[in-house]
């Protein structure tokens, strides 16, 4: 009986790769904002959307994108009236992927479990915070009705050269 718990304990072990047990295939990532309650929609390589919400928010994103193929990610953060602000969110090699299957994942861990699994990767950074600054921008802040006196610094070129100049007697 001994015997079979020594084997089973060895094979468990030989078989399971070490990231894939102590931080799996999935990663938190806390998105803030100053000020809160802004759009977050999150992009992963192939430009397929696969997160939204506001802030705060935890998004809970997938580590791999393919057998040793990091997932990368693009966080779009925008509120009405003020700059949208975009952060990459880029994988690289887990400490317990490199370390933890030379004494526990071995051999099949390294090259087959982890990898498969997208557990080799962590995402960084961890934590988006974005400090969102109110929009000069012409479009954001002009609705369709009223008349509206602006800097000319606040309109953009191309639509500053499509304007027509009225003179006022």
């Amino acid at each position: 009986m001994k015997r079979f718990i020594v084997l089973f304990a060895a094979s468990i072990i030989g078989f399971s790769g070490c990231a894939s047990i102590m931080s799996g295939s999935r990663q938190d990532v806390r998105i803030s904002s100053s000020p809160e309650n802004a759009n977050v929609v999150i992009y992963d390589k192939h430009n397929m959307q696969v997160w939204d919400g506001s802030t705060p928010i935890v998004a809970n994103l997938k580590r791999g994108a393919g057998y040793f193929s990091g997932a990368s990610y693009r966080v779009e953060i925008t509120k009405k009236g003020y700059e949208k602000q975009t952060v990459e969110i880029s994988s690289g090699l887990s400490g317990w992927y490199l370390a933890g299957n030379i004494v526990f994942g071995g051999l099949i861990g390294w090259i087959i479990v982890d990898p498969a699994s997208g557990a080799m990767w962590t995402l960084e950074p961890e934590n988006v915070s974005a400090d969102l600054r109110q929009s000069l921008s012409f479009h954001d802040n002009v609705n369709d009705e009223g008349i509206y006196v602006v800097l000319k610094e606040q309109i953009p070129t191309d639509t500053f050269d499509s304007l027509k100049l009225i003179k006022v007697n």
